[in-house]
């Protein structure tokens, strides 16, 4: 009666752990296969295209920071919309009059909103012309032609101002 509990075990059909020394496998080389050419000029136009798109990146960050405006933080407010959003920046009254005017434009680099000259933003679109560049006068000269276009010259007294301070 005194059986040891593994004999216990034994006799209720419970088998003695083997050793996993037999049960492991040993890991797998990668097989050598043979590449498709296709796959290969494929992989290398994909590279290259990167590469492209990173040389242009940083010829506009560089455009970017050799112009832009730094000293622009002052108390007069201009609001501008990125991506259906409301943006607000402080700035001083004659960068404002400058944004207003067009000789000045808004772009984005790298998240933060870097104020440059209208030349550099038309370099900006020479290189990329998918990059983010808010063009107050460009703008509002679309929607002046599409109102004219209409035929709508009721309201040819009563312009509204781009530059409403609230």
């Amino acid at each position: 009666m005194s059986d040891s509990l593994r004999d216990q075990l034994l006799q209720a059909g419970f088998n003695a752990p083997k050793t996993d020394t037999a049960r492991k496998k040993k890991p797998r080389k990668p097989r050598h296969t043979k590449t498709d050419p296709d796959k290969r000029s494929t992989q290398q136009d994909a590279d290259s295209a990167i590469a492209a798109r990173k040389a242009v990146k940083a010829q506009i960050k560089a455009l970017i920071e050799s112009v832009a405006i730094k000293e622009h933080a002052g108390d007069s407010v201009y609001r501008f919309t990125v991506q259906k959003r409301i943006r607000e920046l402080h700035i001083k009254e004659d960068i404002r009059l400058q944004l207003i005017a067009g000789s000045l434009v808004i772009t984005r680099l790298n998240g933060t909103t870097q104020l440059v000259p209208a030349e550099t933003a038309d370099q900006i679109r020479a290189l990329n012309p998918n990059w983010a560049i808010f063009d107050t006068a460009g703008s509002h000269s679309v929607a002046q032609s599409h109102q004219a276009d209409d035929g709508a010259d009721d309201y040819a007294d009563f312009q509204v101002p781009d530059d409403l301070v609230w």
